[in-house]
């Protein structure tokens, strides 16, 4: 059987007069599903683009297409040709939460308004100006800009259009180096007051993320395997966030042993004894037996109680927030906070001197959650 194959092809262009002035076709070739050669053509306005040499810059990610052997349809692709690609190979890959965020912000703001538009129009300015009339905050509009980002990266990847600069990278959004929310920063007198005026197992709960500084997903995915009382150290096998069991920590480096409070580890090993149900779950719903809702929680127990003392703005990340805070004011060096908050996104001169060494990691520990405790 004879296989036929795209030929090479640089198409033409062509000036063809009009009733006002004169446009541009820019005529091709493409390969039907019956292997039948067919021309095609595609017209330019002058006033768009006002020279040949226009015209071939803006077919130029056709021609890359045809070149590579693609078929047809990639010649006219739209964004949502990319999306619809992405949905299908890329996002079963991604974490339950990205999946979540992406697959929003994909369905209410980017199909509406780029789906139809050609991966040539996708250009910096027209986000640009579609990002300026966007109803929400400078965080939200970065993680559209990432995302029209993320899919021209991948049209340049499956070789829609030639790989070149994002346009992306030329868009600055205003106002979003800066934080937008206050962060709320408590003491050690206010944590304890804290953890002694919530019931079990909230104050638990916060007990463990002050004094390990970790996410709430974190502490609410926490399993009794994570620990080793033995040694006192727990490392972070799963987290649960958005309703789900993810089996891997967020990062690489979120996963590294810890060590753990020998006074915390008691705590722990009575609260243990003290469960009627024989769950994995270190913090198990009394109905369904998995691990609870973080926004429930915060809501009903953490907001109300901090409210009747005195503390505005407390979140689940004030913990986190508070216990680097904490061991700046403990002389804690910045490579030991680094390597017990297990950050992996660090600057490079951090990462020369190495992981500290698990007595250092301990005794720097020590000395936030003995205030604690």
């Amino acid at each position: 059987m004879k296989v036929s194959r795209e030929r090479y092809q640089h198409g033409s262009v062509r000036k063809v007069p009009r009733a006002q002035g004169f446009a541009w076709e820019f005529r091709f070739y493409i390969t039907a599903p019956d292997g039948k050669r067919k021309l095609k053509v595609q017209t330019f306005d002058s006033v768009r683009h006002p020279t040949e040499r226009d015209v071939r810059k803006a077919v130029e990610g056709q021609l890359s297409a045809l070149n590579a052997g693609t078929l047809g349809g990639k010649v006219a692709a739209t964004l949502g040709t990319i999306i619809n690609r992405y949905m299908k190979e890329e996002f079963p890959a991604l974490r339950h939460s990205t999946q979540t965020t992406n697959k929003s912000l994909i369905d209410l703001h980017i199909r509406p308004k780029w789906q139809d538009v050609r991966l040539a129009d996708v250009t910096a300015i027209a986000v640009k100006q579609w990002l300026d009339t966007l109803p929400f905050g400078a965080a939200s509009k970065v993680r559209a800009r990432n995302m029209l980002s993320k899919l021209l990266d991948l049209a340049m990847l499956w070789e829609y259009i030639p790989v070149n600069r994002n346009p992306m990278e030329l868009i600055r959004v205003k106002g979003s180096t800066k934080r937008q929310k206050q962060i709320t920063i408590i003491t050690p007198a206010q944590f304890k007051a804290l953890v002694n005026a919530l019931p079990e197992p909230y104050n638990l709960m916060v007990l463990v993320s002050g004094c390990l500084g970790l996410r709430v997903s974190e502490t609410l995915g926490l399993k009794w395997a994570d620990f080793n009382f033995d040694e006192c150290t727990l490392s972070i096998g799963q987290v649960f966030t958005h309703g789900q069991v993810q089996n891997v920590p967020k990062t690489d480096t979120s996963g590294n042993e810890i060590p753990v409070h020998p006074k915390l580890c008691e705590i722990l090993k009575v609260w243990k004894s003290r469960q009627a149900h024989d769950v994995s779950w270190v913090f198990a719903g009394h109905k369904t037996g998995s691990p609870y809702s973080d926004a429930t929680i915060l809501n009903k127990h953490l907001k109300p109680t901090a409210a009747k003392l005195g503390i505005k703005g407390l979140g689940w990340h004030t913990l986190r927030h508070s216990y680097k805070s904490w061991m700046a004011a403990a002389k804690i060096s910045p490579a030991q906070m680094k390597d017990l908050m297990r950050h992996s996104d660090i600057e490079t001169t951090m990462n020369v001197y190495g992981k500290t060494l698990t007595p250092e990691m301990r005794a720097a520990n020590t000395l936030v959650a003995g205030q604690l405790l």
